[in-house]
């Protein structure tokens, strides 16, 4: 455009100087004050573009923010990020000794809320999670429920997509629909760790992880006077049998032609604070899971000892919390949790050619029961409570089961058959970040910790390079969220 504009404005003087020359009509005096008033209209032309210009990047700079702002009031984003040093020293039962230091990770959450109307929300989380310097996909990401729950690689996982509907609002027990990829991750207690609001709906001791399902809610406040008082009945569906193919067509749930059931999984769940006590939570709890599948990864389903159902489990929960209790700046929680396994005496072959069932040996059709606590608490104490302390404690018995191989921590505490123990100390940088330094020790009393398949043995009676007898921990976290 300059360049046109300029050939212009010569051609012009030159085609003056021209007739200036042949008609002798104009002395040089008069010819260079031509060409300096040309110089100064150029200037101006040019100057004057300028301006359009940068007026039309501001209108640009506007569209894009209105753009921005319609998507906005659309769509709430908020983030999460977590960076993790972890310090590893495990002991096995054969007395190896074994150290993973120096371990960074990375998981990034994006986090978002839309109000579609006034009586449906939607809600939902991508996340990353993975090491430093390793893109190595962890085999665990193909299990459905630990989606963007153990370190892999840099791929994003949605783990968490759900509606909520409202309905009978103004009524006298007003109710609620939920749909999707469930809140069933970072439940009670883990927020006191993390210094966050209560992040997932279900007891961490129980459940921690991704899962589908649907599940209604009603208020029932009014029924045992007492405010903010649910109840909630759940459906999930803890693993569907597909068949895709380029022969089979499109993909689709259920039995196909192999004698796998889907995994279904059913719970009711009390949530009501305790009477006249501020900031408190109870939670009481009972799912049941349907024909669960050896191993949800293996597709030989036609062997003897191949992939199959192996039996259901019985889950019940209680827990308290008590939120700055008496405002004295103490956090106080208690857990309890008991499983119940009725292993239907199908086999399935472990790659040591090991025959085994539900908790147990091959063939065993015997009901194994367990139990696990979780206590802890936390204090903060300096100007705005910008340091705090805290203690947990956990433990399981021989049987213990139950459904955290999602959770966040690569160690599964709260799967432990034994005895676990984690202190920390966090210092809290705003209200949207702090940085925690924690230890963990974790002392393994029975083999299997976290699997469903399989005896559980005495560690004193194992002498293997495989099974972990303790467990410890020196990690470094960095927690922001917003």
């Amino acid at each position: 455009m300059y360049k046109f504009i300029l050939l212009t404005f010569l051609s012009t003087i030159i085609g003056n100087a021209a007739a200036l020359q042949s008609e002798k009509e104009l002395t040089n005096k008069e010819l260079l004050q031509e060409i300096n008033s040309l110089k100064k209209e150029l200037q101006e032309l040019k100057q004057s573009t300028q301006e359009n210009r940068e007026e039309l990047e501001d209108i640009s700079d506007f569209t894009e923010d209105i753009e921005a702002t319609l998507l906005k009031d659309k769509i709430e984003f908020g983030l999460g990020f977590k960076t993790n040093l972890d310090n590893f020293n495990k002991k096995y039962s054969n007395g190896e000794h074994v150290r993973n230091n120096n371990i960074w990770s990375n998981k990034l959450m994006l986090n978002m809320k839309a109000d579609i109307t006034d009586n449906m929300k939607f809600y939902g989380k991508l996340s990353m999670y993975k090491y430093w310097g390793s893109s190595a996909i962890h085999p665990y990401t193909y299990y459905d429920n630990m989606q963007g729950r153990v370190p892999s690689d840099s791929s994003i996982y949605a783990e968490r997509a759900y509606l909520n509907w409202f309905f009978y609002k103004d009524s006298a027990f007003p109710m609620a629909l939920t749909i999707g990829r469930l809140p069933t991750s970072d439940g009670p207690s883990h927020q006191f760790k993390d210094n966050t609001v209560r992040k997932g709906t279900y007891t961490a001791l129980l459940f921690d992880g991704v899962a589908d399902g649907i599940v209604f809610t009603t208020n029932i406040s009014k029924l045992l006077h007492n405010k903010n008082s649910y109840i909630r009945l759940g459906y999930s569906k803890g693993y569907g049998h597909t068949e895709s193919s380029q022969t089979a067509g499109n993909a689709f749930i259920g039995a196909s032609n192999s004698d796998i059931d889907d995994t279904n999984v059913v719970g009711i769940f009390l949530d009501t604070p305790l009477p006249n006590v501020k900031n408190s939570l109870v939670q009481l709890t009972y799912s049941r899971m349907f024909d669960i599948v050896a191993n949800p990864l293996d597709t030989n389903i036609s062997a003897t000892g191949a992939n199959d159902n192996i039996g259901s489990l019985d889950l019940l929960g209680a827990m308290v919390e008590l939120t700055n209790f008496k405002e004295t700046n103490l956090d106080l929680f208690a857990q309890f949790g008991y499983s119940i396994a009725h292993p239907n005496g199908t086999s399935y072959m472990l790659p040591n050619g090991e025959l085994v069932g539900l908790l147990g040996k091959d063939g065993d059709t015997s009901t194994k029961s367990g139990y696990s606590t979780w206590v802890g608490g936390r204090y903060g104490f300096g100007e705005k409570q910008k340091y705090k302390v805290g203690l947990e404690y956990n433990y399981g018995s021989q049987n213990w089961i139950n459904l955290t191989q999602g959770g966040f921590d690569i160690y599964n505490k709260l799967a432990t058959r034994g005895n676990a123990y984690e202190a920390y100390m966090m210092y809290v940088i705003n209200r949207n970040a702090n940085i925690r330094l924690g230890y963990i020790n974790i002392d393994y009393n029975y083999s299997r910790s976290g699997w469903f398949v399989g005896e559980a043995q005495k560690i004193s009676t194992v002498d293997s390079a495989d099974v972990v007898e303790r467990l410890q921990s020196v990690y470094l976290k960095m927690n922001v969220h917003f």
